[in-house]
């Protein structure tokens, strides 16, 4: 009897670019990892295939999912945050114009997420920025947001949402493209017509850790706390002419 080969390890995000102060990759597993992980054998690679010497932060005990096919591995905040001091422990993992390899092996396999580095991103979310593709009324089609940078892919599919004209929870399928840069939202039912409003909770992240309103390096007494966001959109053929506007 034959059996179907098993599913590869995958890393997000699969941007070919990161900023620098990049906070946290996932670790995706095709079947629970959590008994077979030892973080000894997760590291990251300079260009020159050495191991890039303590970058991620320990916990004493590490960040799965529920089911144990999520790791969360998280970036050490004292090597991304500004003003940490010359310590040498307070280097930047990751330079930029550079380029790195992050490996894990485990279940007999091992993957490998090679990209390069950008500029660190330091301001807030801000969804006006954003770019919003309406779907058509009666139909099934998503509702596609393009993001102006690379955003944290599990708070993408938890975090954000549509609401009907009417005001009830749209049943919505979210997926983030691999790289982190757009979402689709599948409807379970066709799109009504009228104005319906993409909300996104205040909990949602980019790569880096900022937040709509909040930026995760920020001087202490600037700037306010996390906010909610909104964009209104109106499927087209809809009675109201298509369009989108974010709403403060």
């Amino acid at each position: 009897m034959r059996t179907s080969p098993e599913m590869p390890i995958r890393i997000s995000p699969q941007a070919k670019v990161l900023p620098a102060n990049t906070l946290r990759f996932y670790v995706h597993f095709p079947r629970s990892g959590e008994a077979h992980f030892d973080r000894d054998y997760l590291c990251l690679l300079n260009e020159e295939e050495q191991v890039v010497r303590d970058p991620f932060l320990v916990l004493p005990y590490e960040l799965w999912s529920v089911d144990g096919r999520r790791l969360t591995v998280l970036m050490e905040p004292g090597r991304i945050k500004r003003g940490m001091g010359g310590d040498p422990s307070h280097e930047p993992a990751l330079v930029v114009g550079r380029t790195y390899s992050l490996v894990v092996t485990a279940l007999g396999q091992t993957a490998r997420h090679t990209f390069r580095v950008g500029d660190p991103v330091l301001e807030a979310v801000d969804e006006t920025l954003w770019r919003l593709v309406s779907p058509t009324a009666g139909s099934r089609d998503p509702v596609v947001v393009h993001f102006d940078r690379v955003m944290d892919a599990a708070l993408g599919e938890d975090e954000i949402g549509v609401l009907a004209p009417s005001g009830e929870v749209v049943r919505t399928r979210v997926s983030l493209a691999p790289d982190g840069t757009a979402a689709r939202l599948v409807p379970s039912h066709p799109w009504r017509t009228g104005e319906h409003r993409l909300v996104v909770s205040e909990r949602l992240e980019d790569v880096c850790g900022n937040r709509l309103g909040e930026a995760l390096d920020h001087d202490l007494g600037a700037g306010g706390p996390p906010r909610a966001g909104m964009i209104n959109f109106t499927p087209r053929g809809g009675v109201a002419p298509s369009s989108a506007r974010a709403v403060r």
